[in-house]
């Protein structure tokens, strides 16, 4: 199993256009295989900066998500609404203990 964290600055001008594209590809891909969870938070002292926490099933699956058209809207919004490069990491782990 997969766990992607990626931290996002938005320009402060485009905080909502990039808040409202981070959301519709949230929910588009929870709909994509091998997407066990995938949510967008704002933080409180900074609602410039986003964190999404992502969890995968396997490699095979993040890469087809990143083939995905909504991935590429986003991408595409996300181009002229970050302030700096998106800083994206990806862990492996065996999943809960329970």
């Amino acid at each position: 199993m997969l766990v992607v964290i990626a931290h996002l600055n938005a320009k402060p001008e485009s905080r909502d256009l990039l808040a409202n594209a981070l959301a519709k590809a949230a929910a588009a891909s929870r709909g994509d295989a091998g997407c066990l969870s995938y949510v967008f938070t704002s933080d409180l002292e900074n609602p410039n900066h986003f964190i999404s926490v992502e969890t995968w099933t396997d490699q095979a699956s993040l890469d087809a998500h990143f083939t995905m058209p909504h991935l590429a809207e986003l991408f595409t919004v996300a181009g002229d609404a970050l302030d700096g490069a998106p800083d994206i990491t990806t862990y492996e782990t065996d999943g809960p203990k329970g």
